[in-house]
């Protein structure tokens, strides 16, 4: 697997790490239903896998209480450090791991709960990533997986520098094997994977100005310029013009934006031996 291919895509650049911080707080109250819906129990064993600098480690904290045990793992260096300090600042007792998704190294059935946000629209192999999550699983514990569905995604009024730039983002994660609409695929990917009592919702973030991500589109074009721009459809005086005057239509009054849907699935690890 090439480097290109095989890298994070939005990579680690301070502009990263203000969005996934950003994300956390944005996407808490869906991730905090999620955990209802879990029922998960005081004193729990808990893992956010491929969650950068944040994730749900906050509320998987509220959650386990000091009696559980709140792991986070990622690969990339600079969001386990940015991951450490966040912890300080918030008094989050966290283990943090560095480690790939697909060989944490860690000890099979380790955890009454195994959750990855949009991680596996960031990988070319997320079978192997899920295949993982679940050794990784106690027998009877719950593997959670949230990923995201472009279809929706959208601007009202439309403005034709939306529809680019949100095909050129499409076409930047196809170009190196990855899948910014696997959200739809993740219940059958756990069922095939092996999980049971399988349970799927799918949820939508509608945006005014002022929201945070009124200009996701924005943020996002704006991490994977070079990538965009190494295709050839777009020239670097196009790209800044297309973003230039989407800022504008984003910020005016009457704008709204519909969100990438954020699909959820998640099931129990068998207690049979049959994995």
């Amino acid at each position: 697997m090439t480097e290109a291919v095989s890298r994070y895509l939005l990579g680690d650049s301070p502009a990263e790490v203000r969005h996934l911080v950003e994300q956390a707080q944005v996407y808490a109250p869906e991730a905090e239903e999620l955990l209802d819906r879990i029922d998960l129990a005081a004193a729990a064993s808990v893992i956010d896998v491929g969650c950068g600098v944040l994730g749900i480690l906050h509320l998987l904290a509220d959650r386990v209480g000091p009696a559980g045990h709140v792991v986070r793992l990622d690969r990339e260096p600079r969001m386990v450090e940015t991951a450490r300090q966040l912890a300080r600042q918030q008094n989050l007792s966290v283990e943090l791991i560095e480690a790939d998704a697909t060989a944490t190294g860690l000890t099979d059935d380790s955890f009454d709960l195994v959750h990855a946000r949009t991680l596996l629209l960031n990988v070319v192999n997320p079978e192997e990533i899920l295949t993982e999550l679940l050794r990784i699983a106690k027998p009877g514990g719950v593997i959670a997986i949230q990923e995201p569905d472009a279809n929706a995604w959208g601007c009202d009024p439309p403005h034709p520098a939306f529809d680019i730039l949100r095909a050129e983002i499409l076409s930047a994660y196809r170009r190196t094997g990855k899948d910014f609409s696997i959200g739809r695929r993740i219940a059958r990917m756990l069922r095939d994977a092996g999980p049971e009592d399988l349970q799927v919702r799918a949820t939508a973030k509608v945006t005014a100005p002022g929201d945070y991500y009124q200009t996701f589109l924005l943020t996002l074009a704006t991490l994977v310029r070079t990538v965009i721009l190494d295709a050839g459809r777009v020239t670097a005086d196009e790209f800044d013009s297309y973003t230039e005057t989407l800022r504008d239509h984003l910020e005016d009054r009457r704008t709204r934006t519909c969100q990438p849907l954020m699909w959820k699935a998640w099931g129990r690890k068998p207690t049979s031996a049959r994995l």
